[in-house]
């Protein structure tokens, strides 16, 4: 049984044509879970300190939100700008496009979505510590030693914690215990959109029977996290019903390479809730090569140079290694 926001999910007439779908798509507005699944991957909370003699403990505390992302995803995060209401600042240089929110009251706008719209990874225990920071700085407790402290203490418990030189500065600071929030009980398809967006991947492998001199494609979608969202992608793996959980060193991957339900499952749920980066191309090509092998094209010499071209034009670096014989879920 599949997810009950994936019930009647089937293709819809208005989706099967590609230039209508592309239409649509540029005049639609982001999902505010979309917005919060994407933020769940790819944003990060921080808080800058370090020295300035001109604050009256000598340390400059700035808080701060950025997402950063290669060029070719500049729509997309002009996109997230103007959802955000045009607030932070949009800059590309060579191949990288950032987006920044530093001033308290533009921060307020990116807390304010995230009250309404909850993160669910881990992060969300980072955005917890980052807004009570927030709070400490609008009551200006910053200017006071305690206050101070209690940001350092924050500070150590968020990302990669305090630097060197923070830690030789502040040798007493010991971290913030915090417990993350449950995860839903049902996840929005909008969030989960957004995060595959950011954190999963549409791929194609050749592999080649050695005995029988043939080669064969196999296609996979996939979504990989750090292990501490292991709970998170099992939740995934049943909001889908399907696939299979991969463990890489320290990051586990929801892995589905079954045709059957990448036909049923996965491409019906993305031609539902549409993918907005540049992964929405890898997403397209990657779907006419599963039609392909479908329809058992792959057989032909024609049909294999086609998904060989499909492969070659899908834009990111293959994650998964493939061992052996392929298992299909």
């Amino acid at each position: 049984m599949l997810n009950k926001y994936m019930k009647n999910s089937l293709i819809p007439s208005s989706l099967k044509d590609e230039k209508s779908n592309e239409k649509k798509f540029i005049k639609s507005e982001l999902n505010p879970y979309y917005v919060s699944g994407f933020l769940d991957g790819e944003s990060c909370f921080h808080l800058a300190i370090g020295k300035n003699s001109k604050y009256k403990l000598g340390y400059y505390v700035n808080p701060g939100f950025s997402i950063v992302l290669h060029k070719k995803d500049e729509y997309l995060m002009k996109e997230i700008q103007k959802f955000f209401g045009g607030i932070g600042t949009l800059k590309v240089k060579l191949n990288i496009v950032q987006f920044r929110v530093f001033s308290l009251d533009e921060l307020d706008v990116i807390l304010n979505h995230l009250e309404k719209f909850p993160l669910i990874t881990k992060k969300s225990v980072d955005y917890s510590l980052f807004k009570e920071a927030i709070m400490l700085i609008k009551n200006k407790e910053h200017l006071n030693i305690e206050g101070f402290n209690k940001i350092l203490s924050l500070r150590a418990s968020m990302n990669l914690g305090l630097p060197n030189v923070l830690k030789e500065a502040f040798p007493g600071i010991s971290k913030r215990d915090i417990t993350s929030k449950d995860i839903p009980s049902v996840i929005n398809p909008h969030w989960v959109a957004g995060f595959v967006d950011a954190e999963g991947c549409f791929w194609i492998k050749i592999t080649k029977n050695l005995a029988k001199d043939k080669m064969r494609p196999v296609l996979g979608f996939q979504v990989t996290q750090h292990d501490r969202d292991l709970l998170l992608m099992k939740k995934l793996m049943g909001f889908f019903n399907c696939g299979r959980l991969e463990k890489t060193g320290s990051a586990s991957s929801l892995v589905v390479t079954k045709l059957s339900l990448i036909n049923e499952i996965i491409v019906p749920f993305f031609n539902k809730y549409c993918l907005v980066g540049s992964k929405s191309q890898d997403f397209r090509d990657w779907s006419k090569a599963v039609e392909l092998v479908t329809k058992k094209a792959h057989l032909t010499t024609e049909g294999l140079d086609e998904i060989l071209k499909i492969k070659s034009n899908i834009n990111f670096l293959f994650p998964y290694p493939l061992r052996g014989r392929e298992k299909e879920s």
